[in-house]
């Protein structure tokens, strides 16, 4: 959001071409470890508050409980490689990532409570800080370069020797397949070829499957739908059952959200884009939701809730969500170029 404000205030001064299509959401991973002479790993977490109950690690094909007692808890195992884990306050729910190693390691974490159902409310945790191991030092490094560079013009070329840094000195470690996957899906500022050579210098056999899957679908979505191509042309409907078609028009930004009413990291995100959308209401700035819901219900009923203000389509049968490569909610993209909505 803070790129769409920095990008109306350049529109100002500058004469670009508008019809780019930029996905300008970023992926943030919690990461952890490091490697020390030790055969098993301890995990030592406090929340922000008391919870009585249990909190589950999830790891591989493992999964451990322990219950939170004064707000602490501690976990101990082991692991052959540095692995992707999650905790969470759900049995069977993933909500907090981690990468775990045979290490000690301190994790801060708070949680609020989300809705399940339309009866039920469950507890969401996140973390808040992960201290001392070298993952999270390889994270926050990574995360204060893209802080500090990516307003640069000549960030493409910063970001591809970041990316060949990183990964030519981490090549085995789950967070550069993660990291990498995560700017060729939602954040494609490179060519094909750059994700190509990166890709090329990972050890693929210590990434996860679904990251590699992953990227490779991002490399034939790259072939698609480049940078500077015009938007998918698409036909919805919206919540009085009328189609809508979506088509270039006008020189405006319109961010296109994918979402659902049953995804709690949406359901989260749609207050921030409220606020969003009223902060710019004098910018030429508009947001078009399409919806993966099943249930007409259930989606008119969150977007009554949301107050979601601004044209909503309903994508049933997935069919633009699939032609787009989209591999998950939410997911939205800037397209600096309004498109005319109209009925068809």
């Amino acid at each position: 959001m803070d790129y769409i404000t920095s990008y109306l205030q350049a529109k100002k001064t500058s004469r670009m071409n508008l019809k780019y299509l930029i996905p300008f959401l970023f992926i943030a991973f919690y990461s952890c470890d490091k490697k020390v002479e030790t055969k098993s790993f301890e995990i030592y977490g406090v929340l922000s508050e008391d919870f009585d109950g249990y909190i589950y690690l999830n790891y591989g094909n493992t999964l451990d409980s322990v219950i939170v007692k004064e707000k602490k808890f501690k976990f101990q195992g082991k692991v052959d490689n540095v692995v992707n884990g999650s905790l969470s306050l759900k049995r069977g729910v993933k909500q907090a990532d981690l990468y775990i190693e045979n290490c000690s390691i301190n994790v801060k974490a708070k949680f609020d409570y989300r809705e399940y159902s339309d009866k039920e409310k469950f507890p969401h945790l996140s973390i808040e800080n992960i201290d001392g191991t070298n993952s999270e030092k390889i994270r926050k490094d990574y995360y204060d370069f893209y802080q500090q560079n990516q307003n640069k013009a000549n960030f493409q070329n910063l970001l591809y020797n970041k990316l060949d840094t990183l990964i030519s000195s981490n090549s085995g470690h789950p967070f550069s397949g993660g990291i990498l996957t995560g700017n060729a899906i939602f954040s494609p500022k490179l060519s094909k070829q750059q994700f190509l050579n990166l890709y090329a210098k990972l050890d693929t056999t210590k990434q996860r499957e679904t990251d590699l899957s992953l990227f490779k679908r991002a490399m034939r979505n790259l072939e698609k739908y480049p940078r500077g191509k015009q938007f998918l042309s698409f036909s919805l409907p919206n919540t009085k059952d009328k189609m809508l078609s979506y088509d270039d028009k006008y020189g405006n930004i319109t961010l296109i959200d994918f979402w659902a009413s049953w995804c709690a990291p949406c359901r989260k995100t749609n207050p921030k884009y409220v606020e969003l959308k009223d902060r710019l209401k004098n910018e030429n700035f508009d947001i078009l939701g399409i919806s993966i819901d099943d249930n007409k219900d259930k989606w008119l009923k969150a977007i009554k809730k949301d107050k979601l203000e601004w044209t909503n389509l309903i994508d049933l049968k997935q069919e633009v969500y699939d032609e787009l490569d989209v591999v998950g909610v939410p997911v939205s993209y800037t397209h600096l170029t309004l498109p005319t909505i109209y009925s068809v």
